[in-house]
């Protein structure tokens, strides 16, 4: 399938999208829907290099492991608060 798009258009959405500019503001900018905008950007993203967004989720993914290790060691050493009072 073709894009309705010129491949000028893409090649100027994502250098605008390299130099830091907003999504939205690119999509006004060069006269397309934000969803093609968000679209090409994703396509950026390959495996080896993930995005900015994707390493914080895993980071907080690996921090969230651990609080749960943490509960459940702190859980077998102090018993929970009587809750039939």
């Amino acid at each position: 399938m073709t894009s309705p798009h010129p491949a000028t258009s893409r090649t100027r959405v994502l250098q605008l999208l390299s130099e830091g500019h907003a999504a939205l503001d690119v999509a006004r900018r060069v006269g397309i829907p934000p969803s093609t905008v968000y679209r090409w950007r994703r396509s950026l993203d390959t495996p080896d290099e993930p995005s900015p967004a994707r390493d914080r989720v895993q980071e907080l993914e690996a921090e969230l492991l651990l609080h749960r290790r943490t509960i459940d060691a702190l859980s077998d050493v102090m018993p929970p608060k009587d809750v039939t009072r």
